[in-house]
């Protein structure tokens, strides 16, 4: 007996209890409210902004997206895999970027405060360019291997994925379905420290279709819908969110338990996450294959 048809159930709950529709196996979309949406993509304008050291004069999707464009050499801030690290020098903007994103989880706890019941706070600020980093290509970690984040964060979460600005239209996170549900195993779901240690899983899938995720919507999947990041010919940047949620009484990786909380902040009112490194440090090494990049770098701090 495997976990498929628990998986199916209890992601078809959450959608509906977060108003939102399956689009695919394991994989919810839903529309994010216009002032939540407005609040996120603009505190992510201003985080990535000083991240890169360019002033943003407008919110507006084409302009952002060039000044990023113009700006890619500059990686002081920014890791192999895309993600914009948080410093001490733009804390205030990393803040406010959280506090927008702990708005929107606590939107989803209101929804369903039962089924929600761990929340991270350390997601991912994600900038894809049409091609990928040299010093990426060849890591066992990099997102654009097919993947899934059971593998390094325990069997049982759901992804998070926001597309926010850019070409994410030819620059995507690609969702894979099972091709023979019922030859589902929970072995698919073990435990890794590199993606290609996997690999033999993905002859299980084939990639969706047809789908591509949209602007102004979030997306959950199970960890069992595997995925990577894809990207088209002559594809251009894009800018999106992903990150993990616990629904259901389940465990996580021990080295990443304490990226999530049971009760979501208020960020800037309660509390504040104060950044420990400068830009003058070099971004950290993750402390083991399971932890985040940010693991050391960042603590809460009561107001």
């Amino acid at each position: 007996m495997n976990s498929l048809q628990y998986r199916t159930a209890r992601i078809e709950e959450f959608a509906r209890l977060i108003r939102g529709r399956i689009v695919a196996p394991l994989i919810v979309e839903m529309q994010i409210p216009d002032t939540l949406w407005s609040e996120l993509s603009k505190s992510v304008v201003n985080f990535i902004s000083r991240a890169m050291h360019f002033t943003s004069r407008t919110y507006d999707d084409h302009t952002f997206s060039e000044n990023i464009y113009q700006h890619r050499l500059d990686r002081l801030n920014i890791t192999p895999n895309g993600a914009v690290v948080p410093k001490r020098e733009y804390s205030l903007e990393y803040n406010v970027f959280l506090r927008a994103w702990c708005h929107l989880g606590t939107y989803l706890k209101e929804l369903a405060p039962d089924e929600l019941k761990l929340f991270r706070i350390t997601p991912n600020v994600r900038i894809k360019y049409g091609q990928d980093f040299e010093d990426n290509i060849q890591r066992g970690l990099n997102t654009a291997i097919p993947h899934s984040d059971a593998w390094v964060e325990g069997p049982w979460g759901f992804n998070f994925h926001i597309p926010l600005f850019g070409d994410t239209e030819n620059n995507f996170l690609r969702f894979y379905s099972l091709k023979h549900p019922e030859r589902f195993s929970d072995d698919f779901l073990k435990e890794a420290s590199s993606y290609r240690d996997m690999s033999w899983v993905v002859d299980h899938y084939s990639p969706i279709q047809g789908f591509i995720p949209r602007k102004g919507y979030a997306y959950f999947s199970d960890y069992a819908a595997i995925h990577d990041t894809y990207r088209l010919n002559g594809a251009k940047l894009r800018v999106s969110i992903d990150s993990t949620l616990m629904v259901g009484n389940h465990s996580v990786h021990a080295d990443r338990l304490r990226e999530y909380v049971t009760e979501i902040p208020d960020v800037g009112t309660s509390c504040f996450m104060r950044c420990l490194r400068s830009e003058s440090d070099p971004i950290a090494d993750k402390a083991t294959h399971f932890s985040h990049y940010s693991t050391g770098g960042i603590d809460m701090v009561a107001i």
